[in-house]
């Protein structure tokens, strides 16, 4: 018998980059940034920044845009992305014979922190719910593939059950932890955030263990299906959602109460069809130069993710400042988050030329094996 390899603290080797991950998760923040910056600076929230008049046919159209293609969905990408992170390191631990559960538990705690800290600048977040949930990642990395699908398909299912039955779930949340606490776990979990990161961790867990983000004929095959299927599921969902008023007869009223039913559905199915659509466009030499320039905002997707946030709050001030509460046309809002999201875009290439991961990413690495990482 062979003697267990003793446990080292040193991180394991890193597996060969998939580009096109970075290059999909560089887009999941661009569609992150557009939510962010769109619905605080654009209308879609009140916030003191957006008009107080009647939206103009511009605005309006964009909040649709938003409402229909952005909203919702880029989230969900990232989500996928983060299950897909996990299976790549177990699978990295576990070739250099190192156990990586207890240490992936480390660095959820780590990030939890992060997300608490984050939280207080930035109250639309999501690490915290992400380190939350990343603890059923470690509870089913043994389970056979099977499992992880239905699994996966059951939560999105609870979501949906949820998100159509809020208001009861809401009341015995509040009969059982009392109205503040009840309040925010339905908060946490109602717009389908909980049960859909789970789902989508799982997901992508399993798309892990398949390498379906490896350029091979199963993986081209497979999102070509991918795009199909989801591209038929967007059309049909949102042909039944329009049909529904003919369908409950006309003194039922507006099908308002099946929105965020439909709402998820339609953004699961786009969210599907970007995946697979930036994926199979990359593997193609147009694509490839066209999508480039994303991948270095994904391989430093964390420090990404915050310095957005530090973004929108520093626009937000200077609006504040220098505008006051009048509207911001249009134009402006578009300009600006154009303009600031390719900043971001030009300080990632600038860092990755000289440093091996982004500055968040390097203290969080660091963090997890209680070592200094190698920077430059």
């Amino acid at each position: 018998m062979h003697a267990n390899p003793p446990f080292s603290s040193a991180p394991p080797a890193a597996p060969p980059r998939l580009e096109a991950v970075d290059v999909l998760r560089g887009f999941a923040l661009l569609g992150i940034w557009l939510v962010h910056f769109l619905t605080s600076f654009a209308g879609q929230r009140g916030d003191g920044l957006g008009p107080s008049s009647p939206m103009s046919a511009g605005t309006a159209a964009v909040r649709l845009s938003v409402d229909a293609l952005v909203a919702g969905k880029f989230f969900s990408i990232f989500s996928l992305l983060f299950g897909l992170g996990f299976a790549l390191q177990l699978r990295s631990a576990g070739a250099k014979g190192q156990p990586y559960a207890a240490r992936f538990v480390w660095r959820l705690v780590l990030l939890g922190a992060l997300g608490w800290l984050h939280r207080l600048l930035f109250e639309v977040e999501i690490l915290h719910i992400y380190a939350a949930v990343g603890l059923l990642l470690v509870l089913v990395h043994h389970w056979r593939n099977a499992w992880l699908l239905l699994a996966s398909a059951l939560l999105f299912i609870g979501g949906l059950g949820f998100s159509y039955w809020l208001a009861p779930a809401t009341a015995l949340l509040v009969r059982a932890f009392g109205a503040a606490a009840g309040n925010f776990l339905a908060g946490e979990i109602s717009g389908f955030r909980v049960f859909s990161v789970a789902a989508l961790f799982l997901l992508g867990l399993y798309l892990g263990r398949r390498n379906a983000f490896a350029d091979t004929a199963f993986s081209r095959t497979f999102f070509s299906r991918v795009l199909l299927a989801s591209a038929v599921a967007f059309i049909t969902t949102r042909l039944v959602y329009s049909c529904m008023p003919l369908v409950l007869g006309p003194g039922a009223g507006s099908p308002l109460r099946f929105y965020d039913v439909f709402f998820t559905l339609k953004s699961l199915a786009v969210s599907a069809l970007y995946v697979a659509s930036v994926v199979l466009l990359y593997r193609r030499p147009f694509g490839r130069r066209a999508l480039a320039w994303l991948g270095p905002l994904g391989r430093m997707g964390l420090t990404t993710y915050v310095l957005q946030s530090c973004c929108l709050l520093l626009f937000a001030w200077g609006a504040r400042r220098y505008v006051g509460p009048a509207p911001l046309p249009l134009p402006a809002v578009l300009g600006a988050a154009a303009l600031l999201f390719a900043a971001q875009a030009a300080a990632a290439h600038a860092w990755l030329r000289r440093f091996r991961y982004g500055p968040l990413e390097w203290l969080w690495r660091s963090a997890t094996y209680r070592q200094w990482q190698q920077l430059r």
